[in-house]
């Protein structure tokens, strides 16, 4: 009978001794510094030039991201179905053409799953309304 192990890994923090003194962390006590509110014209800077850092100038458009990967992703899905209709017609043996056309049909059905998700994230970001103030 072969012997059977598990290991259980916890992802939530566990209570445990202040790391920086050794002594248990008490109530009240924090090490961490207070950071004032930012303010509506407050800008955040990188005080590095080796940062690689591109500025960010506004807000990018998520509606007109998700359109241009819609329709990089019915593109793709055109060729698929194309590269399906030439492997139907291929002069390969038909266990050939079997396993060729099945595997364009579970790549289409993928492509196609994809081009479902990001039409229904455009309609959500067209139709939501932001809450936030």
């Amino acid at each position: 009978m072969n012997p059977i192990s598990s290991v259980s890994i916890n992802t939530y923090a566990v209570a445990s001794p202040n790391v920086i003194t050794g002594e248990d962390d008490k109530v009240g006590s924090s090490l961490v510094i207070p950071v004032d509110e930012p303010s509506a014209g407050d800008e955040l800077r990188v005080d590095s030039p080796n940062a690689n850092i591109e500025a960010v100038e506004g807000q990018s458009d998520p509606i007109k991201a998700l359109k241009k990967q819609i329709a990089e992703t019915q593109k793709m899905l055109a060729e698929q179905q194309a590269q399906l209709a030439n492997a139907q017609k291929g002069a390969a043996s038909d266990e050939q053409k079997a396993q060729e056309v099945m595997q364009l049909q579970a790549q289409i059905a993928v492509t196609a799953s994809n081009l479902q998700v990001l039409q229904a994230a455009l309609l959500q970001a067209m139709f939501s309304v932001d809450v936030h103030a």
